[in-house]
């Protein structure tokens, strides 16, 4: 399985999300009040990264070898270990200027890579070669959006900013999206061989 991920997995993006997660994430902690769009940014990225690391190149080739989905899927999680990793150092870094929210803080960032998981490998069960890198695009750009932008940040508070903002309220979103994922990776894995 090891060696699997050591192939499979891009670990050269993963290295290079990571140290600009980390770079990210200490600016946010010296300077929070005016550069927390930085936090929303490096979740997107998180997430991103990890959709890419279920990208299945030779697809045809690997969905008929011996190993089926569901094996592929646990080793590239290695990758996703790497991630988590990173993020929980990134947020233990920066902990001084999360408002004290540190703990929400590395929630949304498990939780955006537990959505990413579950998305590509519903899409990748679904036969799609390369669902990752379609949501990479779609995911880094519109946590930017809305980490710069924050419409609707009173009803849907994804990514909250200062000790009076709605953390509780984004706490139980990214629970229920947490939840959703896991139930939908379990769905995708449910029939899959091992």
């Amino acid at each position: 399985m090891i060696h699997h991920a050591a192939r499979a997995v891009p670990w050269l993006l993963v290295a290079a999300s990571g140290a600009v997660i980390v770079g990210a994430m200490l600016v946010v902690g010296h300077w929070p009040y005016t550069m927390w769009p930085l936090q929303g940014c490096a979740v997107g990225l998180l997430a991103g990264t990890a959709a890419w690391c279920f990208d299945e190149p030779a697809a045809a080739i690997a969905d008929t070898a011996p190993r089926h989905l569901a094996w592929r899927t646990a080793a590239r999680s290695l990758g996703l270990l790497a991630l988590v990793a990173t993020w929980t150092l990134a947020v233990l870094l920066s902990r001084g200027g999360l408002f004290g929210h540190a703990l929400d803080v590395w929630l949304q960032g498990a939780a955006a890579v537990m959505a990413a998981t579950a998305y590509v490998t519903w899409r990748r069960a679904a036969g799609h070669e390369s669902p990752g890198r379609r949501a990479s695009a779609v995911v880094v750009p519109f946590a930017a959006f809305w980490a710069l932008a924050r419409p609707a940040s009173e009803v849907l508070p994804l990514l909250p900013y200062s000790e009076a903002a709605p953390w509780d309220d984004s706490r139980l979103l990214w629970v229920i999206v947490a939840t959703v994922a896991s139930a939908t990776l379990s769905h995708s894995l449910g029939d899959a061989q091992w």
